[in-house]
C-alpha cells in the first residue's frame, strides 16, 4: 500500500504531474495540492476506469485545488467549513489494505493557504477543523503545510521553529498520528521536499504524511523523490510512503 503527497505547482499544467505519479509509483491514495480539475485531464487518464469518480477535488480558484485521489475505491466527500480548495476531505469504509480495514477512514489533503496569517496559526485553524469532523474514524493527514512539518537534525544549520515544533507535537499527541517520513528515517538531516526561490538548495521540508501510529510496524519506507524529472514539473518534490 502506498500513499503519496505532492504539490504540483499549477502554472506546470499539472496533468504531466499526475501521469508521473501515477504511471511510476501505482499509489493506492494521493494527496494533491495545486491540481487542476479532475475534467482537465486528457487521455488516457481519462479512459481509466472511473477516474473521475475516485478524485474529490476543491477549487481554490478557476484553475486549481487540492485533491485525494484513491485507486480502488469511490471516496465520499466531506463537507468542510473553511478552507475551501485549500483543504479536502473524503471518508471510506471497508478497505482491504488497510491495517485495520473494519475501521471508517479519512483522508486530508492540505495545502496551508497564503495571505491568512502565520502559517502556525492557520494550520492550527486547520486541524481544529478536522479534529471536529474526525467522529472516531483513523484519519490520514498530508500535504504542504508550509511549514516546517519534521524536527531537524542537531547537525542541521536550520532549525525548527517552537511553534512548528508544537504542531508535530499536537500531530503525534492529540491526533495520535506518526510522521513517515520521520519514523522510516530517523536520526537524519531533513530531505528537501521544496525548492524555494530564495534558496533554490536549502532543505525546506514542508511536505509531509501523517497516518495512524497503529500503522507504524506496517511502514515499510518514505522516501522523498527528487532529480531532474521531478525538478522539471513542480518546486516541490512528491513524498512517498509506502506500507507492507
Amino acid at each position: 500500500m502506498k500513499i503519496a503527497t505532492y504539490n504540483m505547482l499549477h502554472d506546470k499544467l499539472s496533468k504531466q504531474n499526475w501521469s508521473s505519479i501515477l504511471d511510476k509509483f501505482d499509489p493506492d491514495v494521493v494527496l494533491a495540492q495545486e491540481s487542476l480539475a479532475p475534467d482537465a485531464y486528457r487521455q488516457p487518464l481519462l479512459e481509466s476506469d472511473g477516474w473521475c469518480n475516485r478524485v474529490a477535488w476543491s477549487p481554490v480558484n478557476d484553475l486549481w485545488g487540492s485533491a485525494v485521489y484513491f485507486k480502488s475505491e469511490v471516496p465520499t466527500k466531506l463537507n468542510l467549513p473553511g478552507f475551501g480548495g485549500w483543504v479536502v476531505g473524503v471518508q471510506v469504509s471497508d478497505v482491504g489494505w488497510m491495517p485495520q480495514p473494519s475501521r471508517p477512514l479519512q483522508v486530508y489533503s492540505i495545502h496551508a493557504p497564503t495571505g491568512q496569517g502565520e502559517y502556525a496559526a492557520v494550520v492550527n485553524s486547520i486541524l481544529e477543523m478536522i479534529a471536529k469532523q474526525r467522529d472516531g474514524c483513523d484519519v490520514v493527514i498530508g500535504g504542504d503545510f508550509n511549514l516546517t512539518v519534521s524536527k531537524r537534525h542537531e547537525s542541521e544549520s536550520r532549525k525548527n521553529k517552537p511553534a512548528n515544533l508544537e504542531i508535530q507535537a499536537r500531530l503525534r499527541d492529540e491526533f495520535g498520528l506518526i510522521n513517515c517520513w520521520q519514523s522510516a528515517n530517523p536520526d537524519t538531516p531533513l530531505a528537501q521536499t521544496l525548492r524555494h526561490n530564495s534558496d533554490l538548495e536549502a532543505p525546506f521540508h514542508c511536505d509531509g504524511i501523517f497516518v495512524p501510529a497503529s500503522w507504524a510496524g506496517r511502514l515499510k519506507s518514505c522516501e522523498v523523490l527528487s532529480g531532474a524529472e521531478w525538478k522539471g514539473m513542480s518546486d516541490h518534490n512528491p513524498v512517498v510512503a509506502e506500507f507492507v
